[in-house]
């Protein structure tokens, strides 16, 4: 079951009442006392995106396969928190959800280079929370639409390419802006989509003639027009090229610079991370274990599989442990590196006209 349900003015502490209501907080001390606590609960993965984008889809299906291994069989659910490129959902996960393992994450695949490098919007420290496990890692891929002049990313040296993007700490963002600063494409940047799916109705209308969304997610959504050539790809963003994608570069390939080549890789190191489940911190350990083997016997679950097939997504899984240990080493990454990359992502603007992220309203003053 998949809602998008939280309203924009509801405080932190009130989400925190939505998904904390009817749990109790005792921790039985008995040998199951995992099974005892997740009984007739539900565990919510909050998803930081829109519903049409590939994060909503994978938690969704893995919601659908992994309630049957966690002791106790809780009700598992996806709710949806978008904004901000993700960071609303990361900051309510580490600042306001449950600390007892019935709020899970789906999270922005860059939540650790997120936090180096937009201090004042990452309220969260990575550091201190706990991967689950990962369904599959993510190169994100520009896909420009059939007809234009561009065809190949040495194209975009010389014509104008319409990019469309979302929060500023978001890849579909990022990503683009360092291949345009560090590569000197003729990128044009509209921004301020709320997630991958309006930005896909912006592609098909024409007001924009790019998008920047993970591979996985343009197999899932749009296999047929890719088949086809209506879409074309550009330029992949990870460390290593998709197996599907041989021939499409990665930026770092194209550049002989080597603090180029560094930036690219520390902004790409969450192509590793990809779509996981994570905790919040403080979550019991043996919880987080039980959580663990769960999510492991759910990747071999052939149900789950031939789910993935008929869905045409990706599975290539990673334990939580080595997924805590990439987010260790994104966070020791050189300081002065960090300091270029964030200066690259200077600029930042919404301007998108339609299917844009909501403005606030500016609080009327009181007359005196």
């Amino acid at each position: 079951m998949t809602r998008n349900f939280f309203p924009k003015s509801m405080t932190a502490a009130g989400l925190a009442a939505v998904l904390a209501a009817g749990a109790f907080s005792a921790t039985p001390a008995k040998a199951d006392a995992v099974a005892d606590f997740y009984t007739g609960r539900d565990v919510t993965f909050i998803v930081g995106f829109s519903v049409g984008g590939s994060y909503g889809a994978y938690a969704r299906m893995l919601a659908r396969h992994m309630a049957q291994y966690v002791p106790g069989k809780p009700n598992m659910i996806t709710k949806h928190l978008q904004g901000g490129g993700g960071s609303r959902a990361a900051n309510f996960l580490y600042n306001a959800a449950p600390k007892d393992g019935t709020v899970l994450g789906f999270l922005a695949d860059s939540l650790a280079v997120g936090q180096l490098m937009f201090t004042k919007k990452a309220k969260y420290d990575a550091s201190k929370m706990h991967y689950i496990g990962r369904l599959t890692p993510v190169n994100p891929v520009l896909m420009i639409n059939k007809g234009h002049k561009v065809t190949t990313i040495q194209d975009a040296k010389m014509h104008e390419v319409i990019v469309s993007c979302s929060g500023r700490n978001n890849q579909s963002y990022m990503f683009p802006k360092a291949t345009k600063e560090l590569l000197g494409v003729k990128f044009k940047q509209v921004c301020g989509y709320a997630g991958s799916a309006p930005q896909t109705m912006a592609q098909e209308r024409g007001d924009i003639d790019a998008q920047s969304s993970a591979w996985i997610s343009w197999k899932i959504r749009k296999w047929d027009q890719i088949q086809r050539g209506d879409l074309i790809p550009l330029i992949q963003y990870g460390l290593e090229r998709e197996k599907d994608l041989p021939n499409v570069p990665l930026p770092q390939d194209l550049t002989k610079d080597a603090d180029n080549k560094k930036i690219f890789r520390f902004l790409f190191a969450g192509g590793a991370v990809g779509r996981t489940l994570i905790s919040a911190p403080g979550v019991p350990m043996d919880r987080i274990k039980a959580l663990r083997a769960a999510f492991d016997k759910t990747m071999k679950d052939p149900k789950f599989l031939a789910d993935a097939k008929k869905a045409n997504a990706n599975i290539d899984p990673l334990d939580g442990e080595s997924l805590d240990k990439i987010t260790a080493e994104v966070l020791a990454t050189e300081k002065r590196l960090v300091t270029q990359a964030s200066n690259i992502m200077k600029g930042y603007a919404k301007n998108c006209k339609k299917d844009c992220v909501r403005k606030k309203k500016k609080k009327k003053k009181k007359s005196s």
